[in-house]
């Protein structure tokens, strides 16, 4: 060896192998240290050159602060050499021979650092093939970097050659010995005997020759030495990853690291950790509940789900409470209008109540639900990160109802609001705490961790275990909480319950998501083919019929951003889908392209005529009450030819009369033949139900109002029920039921017989103003209720 090696000074020789030896060497150039392997420079040989090669096109593909990084390769007299990182530090051979068994905390977290760098080569499709302690540097700052992939080898290639063996003996799998078969599962084993190694202070097989070790790991499962007590829980661990069998193993690198950061996670019994993570979600809640708008939010969901689908009068509780937010409403309408819900509605949809009757109870409350969440989430600060969650959120929520009905999967709304509930603690994490939400975020570069990792150290949870809690809190039904856990990590088996299935989906959809709307063209293929490989046994999905989902998706998540007014050509999440949608698919002509994707983001008509503007707020009369009026009589129409339930079209005119006219109240009461009174029995507006309940008068001759409406069957407004001229009139049994001053009374009779009775008020005296058009369209509504009662009787 000369004083150099090209550009290089040598300094002096760090290390030594059967094949190789690395140097400390100088770079003039650059003006820094680096490490320089070499095949001895005894002779030229083209194969060592050939290994060296390989083994730079090999590391120089891998990015991660975990993998020791090559910088050059170069050839000096006909030898080549590569260039690397000098790590100042010392091997994880030389720790574990200076300083004996580890203690288990420590050996367990340095192994999860170097299970997540041979996670990332994994991911890459590299397999290390050579893992041992010698192979880990240990840094000045005490992090483990994996090094020497002189013979790792990219998955398809398959193993070595017949009677040819690669690496240290000592680490080898049984299944490499006994039939030379190499997988990611060949890494795990080594990675398993290296825990075993580090907690013990001694090599897992040892022999007098090679061909002893071989025997030994080839005949005997891996086991801890009698006189060395190791910690049981880790002890299971490595035991397992260094299983004889490889399906006795942990499947992957990354469920190795997940078990080992399970185990890292105090308290150590499952119960303690349960009541730790619920000590964490409480003190995040607490935390969020000083700011004024959570606890609005909390009881708008809370109140939603509360609702149940198989009640009487859940359609009516549920518009009732969407209706109380004019904004929502206007919001839920645009949507159920939009391209994607226009085909099953059968025309226009105006009324929250046809909406439910059209889309069904689940459709319609998992759209408020997400609607609210997205109206809640907006500030200054930090909108284009929330955008960008929220839009990927959707998308996701969008593929797992698409690809649910791919599969003949009945619970489509429950796959929707699982996958987008599936981000909830990520969403109200960037919301609430947007500091910490960034310092994760740099936390999971600097370190490579995962971002549950990243999420614990920092808030001390992890955003899928807040989402949850948050979820629970919120009264999500427990089938939605529960599946809106990931599933383990490797291969998904398919799944054999209903909670499994929706687990299964909303993971695929985020992970799907995760992929198209993140991730730049070349790494995207790849993560596909990774994300078709974990779920491909789980969900059997065909490309095509992924891709015309994914299309499908694409649209209607285009539809929604038009609706809730976000221009997705100003969010990177936008550029992405119009990458994916030029280049990215399998098959281009049914991707949602460019200009489809401009126009129906920058346009902004309505899709029932009405803007968000028509709607002054609650208890105030509509800026345009004719159109509303008219859309709901289209509404009724479009209900009227097909089959229809009674209550539905009487609940939609209600509805119709309660918006447009900006009533505080409007009830409907039905004669009660066997009695021969009119009872109240549902409205729309504050305590309508209660008021409903007090509305029970005789239909036989008293001298009040309410009999002349009735008896004559003529539209009464009442302006002022103190009025001298009208007082009188008003019953007592009125007065104690209702504080309004104004009412409007109007009567539905078949054959001068009443049958029924709208009733609408407002709080103060004249505050009701009809004009001639507007009372048209009302008694156009009340007319279709008659023609609603004769068609059902």
């Amino acid at each position: 060896m000369g004083e150099s090696i090209g550009r290089f000074e040598i300094r002096k020789e760090l290390g030594r192998g059967t094949q190789s030896v690395v140097y400390l060497a100088f770079d003039p150039h650059l003006e820094r240290e680096v490490a320089v392997k070499t095949m001895h420079f005894a002779e030229a040989s083209d194969r060592q050159n050939v290994d060296l090669l390989a083994e730079a096109r090999i590391v120089s593909k891998l990015r991660h602060p975990g993998i020791v990084p090559i910088f050059e390769a170069g050839e000096q007299g006909g030898d080549l050499y590569l260039v690397f990182e000098y790590v100042p530090g010392e091997s994880l051979a030389r720790l574990t021979t200076r300083e004996g068994p580890l203690p288990a905390p420590r050996a367990a977290a340095l192994m999860a650092d170097i299970l997540a760098a041979v996670a990332h080569a994994h991911s890459e499709g590299v397999i290390h093939r050579d893992l041992k302690p010698s192979n880990v540097l240990i840094d000045g700052g005490g992090t483990p970097r994996v090094m020497d992939f002189g013979i790792a080898r990219r998955v398809d290639r398959g193993g070595g050659t017949p009677g040819e063996f690669s690496g240290t003996p000592s680490y080898m799998a049984p299944e490499y010995v006994s039939a030379r078969t190499v997988s990611e599962q060949t890494d795990v084993f080594a990675a398993g005997l290296i825990l075993i190694e580090m907690l013990t202070g001694r090599r897992v097989f040892q022999g007098a020759s090679v061909q002893a070790i071989m025997d030994r790991i080839a005949a005997a499962p891996a086991a801890l030495p009698a006189d060395v007590h190791v910690d049981e829980r880790l002890a299971a661990i490595a035991l397992r990853a260094a299983a004889h069998d490889p399906a006795d193993r942990f499947r992957s690198a990354g469920e190795f690291r997940q078990a080992l950061l399970a185990y890292l996670a105090p308290p150590e019994t499952e119960a303690a950790r349960g009541e730790a993570a619920q000590s964490t979600v409480d003190f995040l809640l607490r935390r969020m509940r000083h700011k004024s708008d959570f606890p609005a939010l909390s009881e708008s969901v809370s109140a939603i789900n509360r609702i149940a689908s198989d009640e009487t009068e859940s359609i009516n509780k549920l518009s009732l409470t969407i209706l109380r937010d004019f904004s929502l409403t206007n919001k839920i309408l645009r949507l159920v209008n939009s391209a994607h819900f226009r085909q099953a509605g059968g025309g226009s949809i105006s009324t929250i109540s046809r909406a439910v009757i059209v889309l069904g109870f689940d459709a319609v409350r998992n759209i408020a639900i997400t609607v609210l969440l997205f109206e809640h989430l907006q500030d200054k600060a930090n909108a284009g990160q929330l955008k960008e969650e929220f839009l990927r959120a959707n998308l996701a929520g969008l593929l797992a109802k698409d690809i649910a009905a791919l599969l003949g999967t009945r619970d489509l709304e429950q796959a929707y609001i699982c996958a987008v509930f599936h981000n909830l603690g990520r969403l109200l994490a960037q919301f609430y705490f947007p500091e910490e939400s960034e310092e994760v975020r740099n936390l999971i570069v600097q370190k490579g961790c995962t971002e549950t990792t990243a999420a614990q150290r920092v808030l001390g949870i992890g955003f899928e275990e807040l989402g949850i809690g948050i979820a629970r809190s919120w009264g999500f039904p427990a089938l939605i909480v529960n599946s809106m856990q990931r599933p383990p990590a490797g291969t998904v088996r398919p799944p054999r319950t209903p909670e499994e299935r929706l687990r299964t989906l909303s993971a695929y959809s985020n992970d799907l998501c995760q992929a198209i709307a993140t991730l730049p063209p070349h790494e995207r293929d790849k993560e596909l083919a990774r994300i078709k490989a974990r779920y491909g046994e789980g969900l059997k999905v065909e490309d095509r019929s992924l891709q015309e989902c994914i299309a499908r998706s694409i649209g209607e998540i285009t539809d929604f951003a038009q609706i809730v007014r976000i221009n997705l050509r100003q969010t990177q999440f936008g550029q992405h889908l119009r990458r994916y949608a030029g280049n990215g698919a399998a098959e281009p002509p049914t991707i949602l392209g460019d200009a489809a994707l401009a126009d129906a983001v920058l346009g902004h008509e309505s899709p029932v005529g009405l803007d968000t503007d028509d709607f002054s707020g609650a208890g105030q009369k509509a800026v345009d009450a004719q159109a509303v009026l008219t859309a709901g009589i289209q509404d009724i129409s479009n209900t009227l030819v097909s089959d229809f339930r009674l209550n539905d079209i009487l609940r939609i005119i209600l509805e119709t009369m309660y918006r447009a006219m900006g009533f505080r109240r409007v009830l409907l009461c039905i004669k009660d033949a066997r009695s021969d009174t009119m009872l109240g029995r549902f409205g729309f507006g504050p305590e309508a139900n209660e008021l409903a309940r007090s509305f029970r008068f005789t239909l036989k001759f008293t001298p009040d109002i309410f009999h002349a409406a009735t008896s004559k069957g003529v539209d009464i407004l009442i302006s002022d029920i103190d009025d001298i001229k009208i007082a009188d009139r008003i019953p007592d049994w009125y007065r104690k039921a209702s504080s309004a001053r104004t009412f409007v009374l109007f009567p539905l009779t078949v054959k001068s017989n009443p049958v029924a009775l709208i009733y609408a008020d407002k709080q103060h005296a004249n505050e009701i103003v009809i004009t001639e058009k507007e009372l048209q369209l009302l008694r156009t509504l009340r007319n279709q209720a008659l023609l609603a009662i004769k068609q059902s009787t």
